[in-house]
């Protein structure tokens, strides 16, 4: 440090005391250079209990990160189980719109030989335009939906050159095998273990972190030990600032053991003790909720998956038997054996029963998926 000091007394008394500090009655200036150690002797466990806070902190901040990822990955799943939901709706009803259109196209011919009535026909184009209708609106959807993508990814993505696949052509897991092209889940039922779970680490750890600070709050006012010492040296002169500087050759050292506490802070300690007490109770209950909720979760996951075991392999089937009978009445109708106009109405039923199969199928692997990613996250440890 250094200071210049002016005398406002006109050296009326050779020392003047300000509280704690002593000042000449003189004009000088004054350099010091100091080497100063300080040292909490014992403060009751505050020091080791911030730290502690501080550690748990980094630990939550791990477990905050890999429950955002796993949010991140069900809502990616949700995601794109919808665009691949309006994506098989739409590829179908453009297939059925072709057939209806084939379809009004006979009925117009019937109409002009007089064996169709005009009703009839102008009621095959409102269900063409109804129709193409819903393909705008479902592909505005779709649009959406890879905006909703290009959010997560920072890519775009257009519905001209989009290809979705289906959820189960892209899993790995070993839960999943193929047989003659139909898909089937094996599912092994897990007990949920609330204790394992990233929302159950995070409580438990806010809660540690509170009562580290209650504790350091109930010690707040004890009273504190502390170690200083100062090694100083020191010049001064009374005209010449620089010469000051370099008389810097007097030396001085000096050592303290002090004691600090509060006599009274009005009643503000123990507000913030009985604040604190009550966070610790809040975190808890929170804690309570929010398992309770996530084991509510599981457990629909697990009904779902044990559902989807029961369903899938029949709705494989189905599907199954449904292309069978489109590549059938292909072949009658090619070989003239049906007619043409019962065949595209039967044509259109099946597709209908296709399209709702194919969406079936797809929610039936989400809640695989979903379960996947809840008990991955299950046996993250500290």
């Amino acid at each position: 440090t250094t200071e210049r000091y002016n005398d406002l007394t006109n050296g009326n008394s050779q020392l003047t005391a300000v509280g704690n500090d002593i000042f000449l009655n003189r004009s000088y200036y004054q350099d010091m250079a100091a080497a100063v150690l300080s040292y909490n002797v014992f403060d009751f466990g505050v020091r080791k209990r911030k730290l502690n806070i501080a550690n748990m902190d980094q630990i939550e901040k791990s477990f905050l990160y890999q429950k955002e990822l796993r949010d991140l990955k069900f809502d990616l799943i949700d995601l794109y189980s919808q665009a691949l939901l309006i994506s098989k709706e739409v590829k179908i009803k453009n297939e059925i719109i072709e057939v209806k259109k084939e379809l009004f196209d006979i009925d117009r011919r019937l109409r002009e030989a007089g064996e169709k009535s005009e009703i009839e026909v102008i009621d095959d184009e409102i269900q063409i335009s109804e129709l193409q209708t819903e393909i705008d609106n479902l592909n505005n959807k779709l649009n959406k939906k890879l905006a909703d993508f290009s959010f997560y990814t920072s890519k775009e993505y257009s519905i001209d050159n989009l290809e979705l696949k289906d959820l189960d052509s892209e899993n790995d897991n070993e839960n999943l095998y193929h047989n003659q092209g139909l898909v089937c889940i094996s599912v092994e039922k897990h007990n949920f273990i609330p204790d394992n779970a990233l929302e159950s680490k995070i409580y438990d750890l806010e809660i540690k972190k509170k009562e580290q600070e209650y504790e350091n709050q109930k010690k707040a006012n004890y009273p504190k030990l502390r170690f200083d010492t100062r090694y100083a040296f020191y010049g001064s002169d009374k005209n010449n600032f620089f010469t000051s500087i370099g008389n810097i050759s007097q030396r001085g050292v000096n050592i303290r053991l002090s004691t600090y506490f509060t006599l009274f802070d009005g009643m503000k300690n123990r507000s913030e003790i009985n604040k604190l007490d009550l966070e610790i109770e809040k975190l808890k209950i929170d804690k309570q909720k929010t398992i309770a909720e996530l084991v509510k979760k599981h457990t629909q996951l697990q009904h779902d998956t044990q559902n989807a075991l029961i369903q899938i392999k029949n709705n494989a089937n189905t599907l199954a038997l449904v292309n069978k009978n489109l590549d059938a009445i292909n072949r009658l109708n090619f070989n003239g054996i049906v007619g043409k106009s019962p065949y595209l109405k039967r044509k259109i039923e099946l597709l209908n029963k296709k399209l709702l199969l194919e969406q079936n199928q797809t929610k039936i692997y989400v809640s695989q998926y979903k379960l996947n990613v809840l008990e991955q996250n299950e046996n993250v440890g500290l």
